[in-house]
């Protein structure tokens, strides 16, 4: 008897069913993972497989599946959307705020070089004022005083605000040595006189040659002459040292950017 018991029980092992849906539970018995359902005979799995409830379940599941999928799909396909909107418009305010800075640094460095290179000469650098020159106002500074005055200033990011400090601590720094060079010291000659009780030598007898007023003309105006060529020579330096500042300006810009993007980087990288 237990010789038979043992060959049913080889029997039904070697008889197992390998269908994707099909399960044992402990005690051996088959069982349906999408229905729940328990089939008492391997050789029952096929009618199982073709019942009404069977086909109903799967088709149930697929459903469902099918749904998960196209939701997953869409979600992802969403935030991948989103990543691209964000990652377009942080590019597009960094280009905004490169554009903006380096319209600061050419604005700074024109003001400077016109502030730094004067066009005109002092109200009393020549001797006679109806001979000095008439300068008139260009019309690219008239224009660019009327397109500052209709667009409103943009504004300010942590970038703008090193950047004036740095402007305001060595760009636009008082030079009070340039203040005493560009001073103008002017004096009248004066005639020497023998004073009374002195004996008048030959030296003092001698007179001093007259000078007409053409001759005083023409050293006026090789003093006049020696003046704006020592101007030109000052402003030459004064360009020279505001080329040197715009280096400096420029150099601190890129500097900044670095420090920026490698901080952007260090935060998303994190």
């Amino acid at each position: 008897m237990a010789d038979v018991r043992a060959l049913l029980k080889a029997k039904r092992q070697e008889a197992r069913i390998t269908h994707p849906l099909a399960s044992y539970n402990t005690s051996g018995q088959l069982r349906c993972s999408a229905c729940g359902t328990l089939v008492k005979h391997a050789s029952a799995w096929e009618g199982h497989l073709g019942s009404k409830l069977h086909r109903t379940t799967v088709a149930q599941i697929r459903e469902k599946e099918r749904e998960k999928e196209e939701r997953e799909a869409r979600e992802r396909e969403e935030k991948e959307a989103r990543e691209r909107a964000l990652l377009g418009k942080r590019k597009a305010e960094e280009e905004a705020e490169e554009d903006v800075n380096m319209e600061e640094l050419e604005h700074a460095t024109k003001k400077q070089r016109v502030k730094e290179t004067p066009k005109g000469f002092p109200a009393d650098f020549f001797s006679d004022p109806s001979r000095a020159p008439v300068f008139e106002p260009d019309e690219e500074d008239q224009d660019q005083g009327t397109e500052e005055n209709a667009q409103p200033p943009p504004p300010k990011t942590q970038l703008d605000l090193e950047w004036e400090r740095f402007q305001k601590e060595v760009v636009n720094a008082p030079d009070f040595r340039e203040t005493y060079e560009n001073a103008t010291v002017a004096a009248e000659p004066v005639m020497a006189e023998v004073m009374e009780g002195i004996p008048v030598t030959e030296a003092a007898a001698e007179q001093p040659e007259e000078v007409d007023e053409e001759e005083l003309r023409r050293r006026k105006e090789q003093e006049e002459r020696e003046l704006i060529m020592d101007r030109i020579l000052d402003e030459e330096r004064a360009q020279e040292e505001a080329d040197m500042k715009v280096t400096v300006m420029k150099n601190k810009l890129d500097a900044l950017k670095k420090k920026r993007l490698a901080a952007k980087t260090a935060k998303s990288g994190s």
